[in-house]
């Protein structure tokens, strides 16, 4: 996980939450999708050679397009065993109505099983925003 990323883990009865800080919009993209691996504890094999995807996610707004990203990942893992700790932001387009994301990602197999499986990416109090010095989401799982 970038060293400039805060993460809170934030409980709920049904789900399972976080509260990430970045100092930009495109690396609180980046902590999400490690902090999400991270919160699976799914100890990918770093000795194995690493998958590498390449990714675009496009949605309405940014909260829409954390959803769609981390759900993005969690499919990428179901299909191909791989856990997808390390992305690189290429772009982050905005425009009225869209936002776009292009990444690439680099994957490894589990060395075991993990703790918690995460189903999918929920909209239940999602938020995304701007703070001082930099963006804040909060993002829940379904598990």
């Amino acid at each position: 996980m970038p060293a400039s990323c805060i993460v809170e883990e934030l409980s709920h009865t049904a789900e399972i939450g976080l509260r990430i800080t970045a100092p930009t919009l495109a690396e609180l993209y980046v902590c999400a999708a490690a902090a999400m691996c991270d919160l699976a504890d799914a100890q990918p094999d770093r000795a194995a050679p690493p998958q590498v995807q390449e990714i675009v996610v496009a949605a309405p707004d940014r909260e829409g397009l954390l959803v769609d990203w981390l759900n993005e990942l969690l499919y990428l893992q179901e299909t191909t065993g791989c856990y997808w700790p390390m992305a690189t932001v290429t772009s982050l387009e905005e425009q009225p109505g869209s936002v776009t994301l292009r990444a690439t990602v680099h994957g490894w197999p589990a060395q075991q099983a993990p703790r918690l499986h995460i189903k999918a990416v929920t909209y239940h109090q999602l938020r995304v925003a701007a703070v001082d010095g930099g963006w804040r989401a909060e993002v829940f799982f379904d598990i």
